[in-house]
C-alpha cells in the first residue's frame, strides 16, 4: 500500500497553504493519505514529546511510509526517523541545526542524528527556495550533505506558503 503522512508547519493548520491540495492529489495516485492536524504545532511553545507521542498513536510509520513536512514539521520528521523506518522523507523548508530563536529550544533537546536518520529512512529529499526569509540555500544544502539527500532548489518560492503563492506545488507530486 502506497501511505503518505504529512507533518505541517508550525502555526499552520492542515488546511493551509498547499497541504489540501496535495492530499487531493495523492489521493487521485492512489496513497492512503494521513494529513492529521496536530493542535500542538498552533501553540507558542509546542512540545515535541507530546507531538511524537500524537503521531506514534496513529500507527502509521512503518517502512513504506513517505513523510511529508513541511518548516517545523521536518524537525518533527526527523526526530520520528530517529525510532522509525520509512521509505521516503520529503523535508520542505526544513533545517537541522539547532540556532534559530529561544522558542525552537523544545525540539532540540539533543543534536540531529544524521546517521541515524540516514540508516531509518530509504529516501531522503530537500526542497527549499533561494528567498526562504528564514533559512538560507546554504544551510539546506549542507543539511543535504549531512543527510546524504538529494536537493531541488526552486527559485522565488519564499517559504512555500499562502502569502509566497503556494496553494498548489506541482513540483512536489514530481517526485513521487
Amino acid at each position: 500500500m502506497k501511505k503518505v503522512l504529512f507533518l505541517q508547519s508550525w502555526y499552520s493548520k492542515i488546511t493551509d497553504n498547499w497541504y489540501s491540495w496535495l492530499k487531493i492529489e495523492l489521493e487521485k495516485k492512489g496513497y492512503k493519505t494521513h494529513f492529521p492536524d496536530i493542535p500542538e504545532m498552533r501553540k507558542d511553545i509546542p512540545k515535541m514529546d507530546a507531538i511524537i507521542h500524537y503521531i506514534e498513536l496513529l500507527k502509521v510509520l512503518d517502512k513504506d511510509t513517505i513523510v511529508i513536512s513541511h518548516s517545523l514539521g521536518c524537525l518533527l520528521a526527523m526526530r520520528l526517523a530517529k525510532k522509525h523506518s520509512y521509505k521516503k522523507m520529503i523535508l520542505v523548508s526544513g533545517w537541522d541545526f539547532d540556532d534559530l530563536t529561544e522558542n525552537h529550544m523544545f525540539f532540540w533537546k539533543t543534536k540531529i542524528n544524521h546517521s541515524i536518520i540516514r540508516n531509518n529512512v530509504k529516501e531522503i529529499v530537500i526542497i527549499h527556495s533561494n528567498n526562504d526569509p528564514y533559512t538560507t540555500v546554504y544551510s539546506a544544502e549542507e543539511m543535504s550533505k549531512r543527510l546524504r539527500g538529494t536537493f531541488l532548489l526552486i527559485k522565488k518560492g519564499g517559504h512555500f506558503t499562502t502569502k509566497d503563492g503556494y496553494t498548489h506545488f506541482p513540483q512536489l507530486l514530481n517526485i513521487f
